[in-house]
């Protein structure tokens, strides 16, 4: 709503590695590659101008193991390892976000996908969540599963200024199942970006077959174990589908459990500890001239575009 308080909570992950992979090699004042969070601050002004939010949070991951390590163990085993030139940008940009205003979220057990959830599910907890609009900027797609109501995601796929919004209606429509499915969805599809493999013969557009006569995977067991048919039909092509599901039933809902976002850190109340202040008070200024980045100071001037304006 147009008079609602604005919340962004962003995949500080994501969002620095698509800057870093977007941007050329850059150098801070000290010489050091600084390109990605260059390109991090691009993407956090182009956010605060578009939409004046009220509160930001920034979600990061550590290097401790997950639960998802311990059921798969080839979870994002496919991954390359992180560049070396990225890694020491990371603590520049906590410094710089914590110059900026901006609250970080990082937690040992906990990925930065898990953070957004806690965040947003902490906030809704709070009687004021009614008049917040969440928007969360990202460039994973497994943040799809939290849109809906008054939530929403920024999914940046080549660089910030071709971000797409999506509401449940534009997931419904890019990905054939809504909001509330996407967990299904990637466990019986796979999810080449997490090394989650799927569900043997089902692939994307059997996942989504399944899913438009089902809501669930678990209304599928229920009726099985009870003896009743299934919401999948009577056809031999339905049988054919429940024979897999039934036979692949621990595998596909234990990558379920691995790709849905845990919403249980202990992140606290949320609201007064991600109050934003518009990049108030001499640092901002300060920590860019630090680094270098003289020319993006001008953007932390009061915002000329309305809150209804469009993202990137």
């Amino acid at each position: 709503m147009a008079n609602n308080k604005v919340f962004i909570v962003i995949d500080g992950n994501s969002v620095v590695h698509r800057a870093f992979h977007a941007l050329p090699m850059l150098t801070g004042k000290d010489g050091a590659p600084a390109g990605a969070v260059y390109g991090f601050a691009l993407a956090l002004f182009k956010a605060v101008e578009d939409f004046h939010p009220d509160y930001i949070a920034a979600c990061f991951d550590t290097k401790a193991p997950t639960f998802r390590h311990k059921e798969f163990e080839n979870y994002k085993a496919q991954r390359p390892e992180t560049p070396k030139t990225l890694i020491p940008q990371f603590e520049k940009l906590r410094h710089l976000l914590q110059d900026f205003g901006v609250e970080v979220f990082s937690q040992d057990g906990f990925e930065a996908d898990d953070l957004i959830a806690s965040v947003i599910a902490a906030a809704k907890k709070d009687p004021q969540s009614g008049q917040v609009d969440f928007y969360i900027l990202t460039g994973d797609y497994d943040s799809l599963q939290l849109v809906g109501g008054n939530v929403r995601a920024f999914i940046i796929n080549r660089g910030v200024k071709n971000a797409v919004l999506y509401d449940a209606k534009k997931v419904k429509e890019a990905f054939g199942v809504m909001p509330g499915q996407i967990t299904d969805l990637k466990a019986l599809a796979g999810d080449s970006s997490d090394n989650i493999p799927g569900a043997p013969g089902i692939g994307p557009k059997g996942a989504v077959e399944i899913l438009a006569n089902c809501d669930h995977l678990e209304d599928i067991y229920a009726a099985s174990e009870a003896g009743e048919k299934t919401c999948l039909g009577g056809t031999t092509h339905a049988r054919n589908l429940e024979k897999i599901l039934l036979e692949n039933k621990a595998t596909i809902l234990r990558f379920k459990k691995i790709v849905t976002m845990l919403d249980d850190a202990p992140v606290g109340p949320v609201f007064e500890r991600c109050a934003f202040g518009n990049f108030s008070g001499p640092r901002p200024a300060e920590a860019l001239r630090e680094l270098g980045f003289v020319s993006l100071i001008k953007r932390l001037g009061p915002p000329a575009t309305s809150r209804n304006a469009t993202l990137f």
